[in-house]
């Protein structure tokens, strides 16, 4: 089984959607096999649209592409073959259920909102029951910069011919395994790990420079950068199970 969507829907189309939606105007609707004169379709949904400044923006930014887009859930989303949800976690739960009554049998929903394990195996169950092939997928870099190529984790059975779609048309996506879920829960523990980090280097360098101090704390921090940031925390680990005492102490 391969998949070859003729028509693309986009639910959310903030910085992902964007991002995601101007890597497909180029990459898959500009470069239709040849020989191929079927019209290849991008649509969006987004309830945001024209009701204040950035919904107006977002608006612009579909039309300018060519995107057809629409506030409502409307019956041009059961003419989709791939569904792409990038919403907020929140939400997550609420465009499944909103999208699984107009789902096309077969289609192909790739579900990028942040969840944990649980919530993406709930969204499942609701696409699914409507007939739909559900895939996680968890956005592992900022779109910033980096646009349709931010790096994707996907998981579920349908992953791998998801996976090889993605790759030929743009994105940047390798395949954890067959258990729908996990592809969230590595992001969710990782999120764990990076925002405490992000936060502690605040304190630390709000701290620092206050003293006068930023430039040489910065600068202790090189080894992290010989032996890289995984091994350091393996590491740390290790290290914790002998020092937690002191280590309690000095803090």
């Amino acid at each position: 089984m391969s998949l070859e969507p003729l028509t693309i829907a986009l639910i959310g189309f903030g910085e992902a959607g964007t991002a995601i939606g101007r890597g497909l105007a180029e990459n898959w609707r500009g470069q239709a096999r040849p020989g191929d004169n079927r019209p290849r379709r991008l649509i969006a949904i987004d309830t945001a649209l024209d009701l204040d400044e950035r919904g107006c923006k977002l608006g612009a930014e579909a039309r300018r592409l060519d995107v057809a887009i629409e506030r409502a859930y409307t019956t041009a989303l059961s003419e989709a073959d791939l569904i792409i949800s990038a919403v907020p976690g929140e939400f997550a739960l609420d465009v499944a259920q909103s999208a699984a009554p107009l789902l096309k049998r077969g289609a192909f929903y790739l579900d990028l909102c942040t969840v944990t394990g649980a919530m993406a195996e709930t969204d499942r169950g609701v696409v699914e029951g409507a007939g739909g092939r559900y895939v996680d997928v968890a956005v592992m870099g900022s779109f910033f910069g980096r646009g349709q190529k931010a790096p994707m984790l996907l998981a579920g059975p349908n992953a791998p011919i998801a996976a090889d779609w993605m790759n030929a048309n743009g994105f940047d996506v390798k395949v954890l395994g067959p258990k729908p879920g996990s592809a969230s829960a590595v992001k969710v523990l990782r999120s764990v790990l990076i925002k405490g980090v992000e936060a502690l280097a605040i304190e630390s360098f709000v701290a620092a420079r206050r003293q006068g101090l930023l430039d040489e704390v910065m600068g202790c921090l090189g080894d992290v950068d010989h032996e890289g940031f995984g091994q350091f925390l393996a590491r740390m680990v290790e290290t914790h199970l002998v020092h937690a005492g002191r280590r309690s102490d000095e803090m």
